[in-house]
């Protein structure tokens, strides 16, 4: 990155951003999967090169308040802004410097996880071998490193597009039009033919991820100078010449080969049997992959990255399921469908059947393993009590209903229908007497809309109402003392009250509204993982 590219971002700042797949807890979880010993996360040091405004450091260290978290990047005004932040919240544990990291100190300490989130790709090839130096001299024992970077072979398409759309915005010298024409030039590519073919469905294609992408993010990702994708087997390359190994990806559900033939299947297997590297790479050449997130560690460790059920045991489990039908018996045999999002899966066995209705009941909490299991196991009228492992058939039976919840567990993680973890939830799920907001997102909610959940997830509170209780929820009221509160901006007009999804003009009737929906926004607070005990 060169001091021009520096001047970009202190004057058009990077998007603020959280990002769950470089949190901690789902590097340790990954690692645990793959057989894999990471270090504990609650008091873990952590490291982010190309931190920005430091808000994802931010978010992990006002949850992980034992965790040592530190940020360096080259732009000024970012870090400055972050430092702001970070005074402002009283946080003792994040540190942000301003740094080149190519000037990085050698006593810059060693760390349990290293981030480089959406850099790789971005800097010159210098910069790109000294981040993996880091990792090198700077990783622990058992420490991971995340490296995220545009892969081909997919990213060739997007970098025809790219590199259009940077030829014609170069006539213009501010970024807000540059950003206008680069859109605009796409879209007018798009659909200049009358009679469209392979090359406008390629086009249209590009334009409609674009148009997906906030302006700051697409203007330092699609029309920066420097973006330089990778084949997977490159970066593991120069990895290598670091005495770094692949350890998995980010996301668990990438680094699985459902959906493909049965030949294809076979072929990839064979593959993987040889080398796991080449089974990465071919995937990538078959999904048309371009975008990864790679997990790094060190070379002495022997690695097995098929997941076992004993690895799920230490864990805890999450997820939003909800039965398809309702009133599903759970101890009874015969199969039900579940849903998540737009996933739906079906399981006849009374024991995963009850982990997933025990999972939706408590959402977004996180349950142990054996929470999990006992609930399951109560639920299909098998009894909670644990019985000796190794007596009679109960034993066996308990044995069998543990191993069968396990490997359900890492089939549903793999498709994205569970969420496994490492450390239980920071937040509450029940809602208290004075219900207490998370320092975070009230000081954050000052600032704007955007706020960061304790999932590490972020989020925008756009009703005026949810954002003024929000700043209320600071522990000392109870429900009259904030209707009281709330009610004086109602009163005053401003905050709007809707019902029906319009506007209440009656003073008189819009606090009767507001008092019927207070209940309801402070569950959907807690749901969203906002509260705090």
């Amino acid at each position: 990155m060169d001091e021009s590219q520096i001047s970009e971002f202190d004057k058009f700042a990077y998007p603020s951003a959280v990002y769950a797949q470089t949190h901690p807890d789902r590097l340790a979880t990954i690692a645990t999967l793959m057989g894999f010993e990471p270090a504990r996360i609650t008091r873990a040091r952590v490291i982010e090169l190309g931190c920005g405004d430091g808000n994802n450091l931010i978010t992990m260290g006002a949850t992980l308040p034992e965790g040592d978290f530190q940020g360096v990047d080259l732009a000024v005004e970012p870090v400055r802004r972050g430092q702001q932040v970070i005074a402002g919240l009283g946080l003792k544990n994040v540190t942000l410097r301003q740094m080149n990291i190519l000037e990085a100190p050698p006593d810059l300490g060693t760390f349990d996880y290293i981030i480089a989130h959406g850099l790789y790709s971005w800097v010159p090839e210098p910069v790109r071998e000294k981040i993996l130096a880091i990792c090198r001299e700077h990783l622990t024992e058992n420490g991971v490193a995340y490296i995220s970077y545009n892969a081909y072979p997919a990213n060739h398409l997007r970098d025809v597009a790219r590199r259009m759309m940077r030829f014609h915005a170069q006539q213009f010298s501010e970024p807000t039009e540059q950003i206008r024409q680069a859109r605009s030039f796409l879209k007018f590519l798009a659909e200049a033919k009358s009679k469209s073919g392979h090359w406008q469905d390629v086009l249209r294609f590009q334009y409609e991820r674009i148009e997906k992408y906030a302006d700051a993010g697409f203007f330092h990702d699609d029309l920066s100078p420097m973006n330089q994708p990778f084949y997977f087997y490159e970066v593991m390359e120069a990895a290598d010449r670091h005495k770094l190994q692949f350890l998995g990806e980010a996301d668990f559900t990438e680094m699985q080969s459902s959906g493909l033939t049965d030949e294809a299947n076979r072929v990839v297997l064979k593959i993987e049997q040889l080398n796991r590297v080449a089974r990465e790479q071919y995937m990538d050449f078959i999904l048309g992959r371009a975008f990864r997130q790679t997990l790094l560690c060190r070379q002495n460790h022997q690695l097995d990255r098929t997941p076992k059920p004993e690895r799920v045991f230490g864990l805890l489990a999450a997820g939003d399921v909800v039965p398809v039908s309702a009133g599903v018996n759970t101890a009874a045999p015969g199969a039900e469908d579940f849903q998540r999002g737009k996933t739906v899966i079906a399981t006849g066995q009374p024991i995963l059947k009850s982990a997933l209705v025990y999972l939706g009941q408590v959402w977004p909490r996180r349950v142990s393993f054996d929470e999990l299991l006992n609930k399951a196991r109560e639920r299909a009228g098998r009894g909670r009590a644990e019985p000796p492992l190794s007596q009679g058939q109960n034993g066996a039976m308990f044995e069998s209903d543990r191993r069968d919840l396990a490997e359900f567990l890492i089939r549903c993680y793999g498709i994205g229908f569970v969420d496994l973890h490492t450390y239980p939830s920071t937040f509450i799920t029940e809602i208290s007497e004075r219900p207490i907001a998370s320092p975070l997102a009230r000081f954050q909610v000052r600032q704007g809309p955007g706020v960061s959940s304790l999932r590490h997830l972020p989020l925008k509170v756009e009703d005026v109402l949810g954002r003024e209780l929000l700043k209320l929820l600071d522990g000392t009221r109870d429900r009259a003392a904030l209707l009281e509160e709330l009610g004086k901006g109602v009163k005053a007009g401003s905050t709007p009250i809707y019902s029906d999804g319009k506007p209440v003009t009656d003073p008189e009737k819009a606090l009767d509204v507001m008092a019927g929906q207070l209940e309801v926004s402070l569950a959907n607070l807690a749901r969203l993982g906002l509260l705090v005990g």
